[in-house]
């Protein structure tokens, strides 16, 4: 008992010194008025779920595939299939890949000062056909500089799966078939590959980039294995195998940045802009 009566007494005297405290009397004062009223502790806020700029979700504790497909507006079919998972199992610190979500901060900014609207997406997450056939009928009017033009073009296949060796938007695009096919689109014709294409135009530094320049990058070596098109504001646009799909990305992302080979940029695109051919704006 004696035993018993000092564990008591060191409890009391425990609460008592911390309830001394300004912060804790005023939590537990609260908390007392809110349990007299019949009201519940409110839950700690979480940030909402968000894709980085290569369309990628890192799972966090709770999730579950369903609620990251209900999330993004996609299904959990879809998820299994675009990264191959065997089951619905996930874990927390998992990366996946989600198919067709859209409209990041990167694109909305861009879309922003391009004056275009953001691609529509049907309920699996693809972009609409019908208006990417729409937009390159509204492209063919247009008095615009061809660099626009491009870029505009390019931003309205943003989705657009990736397929290596592709070439077109309803099968799908490897990086440089998809730069081939937007230069093919206003008459310029540049090689299937990659490395070919690193042989094209004239040598851009990487603090003269401009809209329409193409960007390459080496895994290593001095041959690039990747290419993609400057859109500004140190943005570019490419279709990426990992993200499975046509994005924009930071270049200062550092997977990017350590890889980043060099620039060039074909004449043939400032064509129209003989005023200022010799140096393009900014």
């Amino acid at each position: 008992m004696k035993g018993r009566y000092l564990s008591s007494v060191f409890i009391a005297a425990i609460v008592l010194l911390f309830s001394s405290l300004p912060a804790y009397s005023q939590n537990v004062a609260g908390l007392l008025q809110d349990a007299a009223k019949g009201k519940r502790a409110k839950p700690v806020p979480q940030d909402r779920p968000k894709l980085n700029a290569a369309g990628i979700y890192v799972v966090r504790p709770g999730d579950s595939l369903y609620k990251i497909a209900r999330t993004f507006r996609t299904t959990p079919e879809t998820l299994i299939s675009a990264n191959r998972l065997q089951s619905n199992k996930i874990k927390p610190g998992q990366k996946i890949a989600v198919p067709g979500a859209r409209n990041t901060a990167a694109e909305t900014d861009i879309a922003k000062s391009l004056r275009v609207p953001l691609p529509s997406y049907d309920e699996a997450g693809n972009p609409s056909m019908s208006r990417l056939r729409e937009t390159d009928q509204a492209l063919e009017g247009e008095d615009q500089p061809l660099r626009l033009q491009l870029i505009k073009a390019g931003f309205e296949l943003l989705g657009v799966n990736y397929r290596y060796s592709g070439m077109s938007a309803k099968s799908g695009f490897d990086c440089s078939g998809l730069v081939k096919s937007l230069f093919s689109k206003f008459n310029i014709e540049l090689p299937r590959s990659s490395k070919e294409q690193y042989k094209q135009g004239e040598k851009v530094e990487r603090g003269e980039l401009e809209m329409g320049d193409l960007v390459f990058f080496s895994s290593g070596g001095k041959s690039p294995n990747h290419v993609g098109i400057y859109i500004g504001n140190d943005k570019f646009i490419h279709a990426e195998r990992t993200a499975r799909k046509v994005i924009i990305t930071d270049l200062n992302k550092i997977w990017y940045t350590v890889r980043y080979l060099g620039a060039r940029r074909i004449a043939d695109l400032w064509r129209e802009e003989p005023s200022t051919a010799e140096n393009p704006p900014k």
